[in-house]
């Protein structure tokens, strides 16, 4: 995929709705264009009406299209909150493609990835229920707070029509990849305390970390030891190769992205 390949498909004529002319457009786009970061071969698209799920690859890996002519830049709106944590708790949760098309142009502006491994109940946060009077009343929704996110889990491949190389792409998710093992019921953690390094400079301390305490114990309520918590998952981070153990409670940050 390069620049050349950017251009959206015109949609069907008897297309009226632009929301419908978009969805049609940006889907015929990614399964002729784009491809699974797993393992670099391209997308199929599941049957029309499927849930949850929009493409899949060679390699079984599960991907959502989340398209719009604004940038995803805090957040992105999601469908029910109640199924949508039972997957994340299961594994089932697909990675999202997150495609910014440019509506003058009609054309992939910008486009990247999020990490199933980085979708905790961290960076969910419920909708308010429709009022009795809505037609589907008490339906609650979600919202994906892109933000919480660690930036390892934002992978992105075209940022202001420049590709980014595949290659890179790959590379970022199969680091990425390792978050996944550690069990869904402590990913949450795991992704938190991820984000909290990377906002450290790139030699950091554990009082560095700990200064995040607040934060951590307002995402965790259940737990009442946060400091052991936070210890043990930069061990798990260090194990993964996200951090290096320096000594005497110094680390160093590896930036994987950059593959340093």
């Amino acid at each position: 995929m390069d620049r050349t390949d950017l251009a959206l498909s015109p949609p069907p004529p008897a297309l009226t709705s632009a929301s419908q002319r978009a969805r049609v457009s940006t889907e015929r786009w990614a399964s002729e264009n784009f491809y699974c970061a797993a393992c670099g071969t391209g997308l199929a698209a599941y049957p029309p009406g499927t849930k949850v799920y929009d493409f899949y690859s060679e390699c079984k890996e599960k991907f959502q299209l989340k398209s719009a002519s604004n940038s995803f830049t805090r957040s992105v709106l999601g469908g029910e909150y109640g199924t949508t944590l039972d997957s994340i708790m299961k594994d089932k949760f697909p990675s999202l493609i997150l495609l910014h098309y440019d509506r003058q142009r009609w054309a992939v502006e910008d486009l990247s990835l999020v990490h199933r491994a980085c979708v905790t109940t961290s960076c969910i946060t419920p909708r308010a229920p429709l009022s009795s009077s809505a037609r589907r009343a008490g339906w609650q929704g979600y919202t994906i707070m892109l933000q919480q996110i660690p930036a390892q889990g934002r992978i992105e491949v075209v940022a202001r029509g420049q590709v980014r190389d595949k290659s890179e792409v790959l590379a970022q998710w199969k680091q990425t990849d390792s978050l996944l093992k550690s069990r869904p019921e402590t990913r949450g953690w795991l992704a938190d305390v991820l984000r909290c390094v990377e906002r450290c400079f790139s030699t950091f301390t554990l009082v560095n970390i700990y200064a995040f305490e607040a934060e951590l114990a307002a995402k965790h309520p259940d737990n009442h030891n946060v400091r052991a918590k936070v210890r043990q998952q930069l061990q798990v981070l260090r194990d993964l190769g996200f951090i290096e153990f320096l000594g005497s409670g110094e680390y160093r940050r590896v930036d994987s992205r950059r593959g340093r």
